[in-house]
């Protein structure tokens, strides 16, 4: 099937399965009204189904190696892309913390925040205080929290330098850290998935998102560790974490097609 007709066919269909996303927003506000922890699950189920639709629709199959964490639960993933968030919600109930920018991209925007989504200023370092009474009201409702320390979505060449105040939520709410990390593969060799679905650089959100629905088919590998992590401080959290990610990671390219400077997520 050709490119443009995958366009003409997943595009109207996801635009409407948003809109009866929207629509059914209207029951966990109306449940929410009379009790916070039932709308609050009832919103992350809808989130849920939504993502296993979509998912569909765009041609992603998405597999899943070890046990799902008990909630309350925090959890901690590699970033390649903004697929990862349908692929996490299809898999679990979650809220995710996500940059502050999100919450004013047009269009979009509005749909993230009213997804639950909680925010984080990362240029002011007192953020962490308001990330994290929004994370410990969601623990305390019975949900799960991801959470991408890495701060930026890559290439997927390698893991980035974890952002150790990411960490600091996780010791406030004293919550163990569960580790997971996502793999991509595309079967069509014409789609390389470094360049056309992992999301990094001066890529475009609306250039980038017609590419993906080109994509025929997308294999997704969530793999979550056994056991999660304790830690006694952000430093000792984040180089354990490192440490798990590193060993479950596996590249998903090797610079063959593209120069380790070119990937604004590598730190020097």
């Amino acid at each position: 099937m050709p490119g443009f007709l995958r366009i003409a066919i997943r595009a109207p269909l996801i635009l409407l399965s948003i809109l009866i996303l929207v629509i059914s927003w209207v029951l966990p506000w109306i449940v929410w009204r009379f009790s916070a922890r039932a709308g609050s699950h009832l919103r992350v189920r809808l989130m849920t189904m939504w993502a296993r639709v979509a998912l569909r629709i765009m041609g992603f199959h998405v597999t899943r190696e070890g046990p799902l964490p008990q909630v309350p639960f925090f959890l901690v993933t590699n970033h390649l892309s903004y697929m990862d968030v349908l692929v996490l919600w299809s898999q679990m109930n979650v809220y995710f913390l996500g940059k502050a920018e999100l919450a004013h991209w047009p269009g979009l925007g509005p749909l993230i925040r009213a997804a639950g989504t909680m925010f984080i200023d990362r240029t002011r370092k007192t953020a962490v205080l308001p990330a994290v009474a929004a994370i410990q009201e969601r623990l305390a409702l019975g949900n799960g929290v991801v959470v991408f320390p890495e701060g930026t979505s890559s290439s997927g060449g390698r893991i980035l330098r974890l952002r150790r105040n990411m960490f600091e939520v996780a010791l406030r709410a004293n919550m163990p850290v569960h580790v997971g990390c996502i793999f991509y593969a595309i079967p069509d060799v014409r789609f390389p998935v470094e360049l056309k679905l992992c999301w990094w650089g001066a890529m475009t959100f609306s250039d980038h998102l017609l590419g993906v629905f080109q994509i025929p088919r997308v294999e997704v590998r969530l793999r979550l560790a056994p056991e999660p992590i304790i830690g006694e401080s952000r430093l000792a959290l984040a180089e354990k974490v490192a440490e798990r990610m590193n060993e479950m990671f596996e590249p998903l390219h090797d610079w063959s097609r593209l120069n380790p400077s070119d990937d604004d997520g590598i730190p020097d």
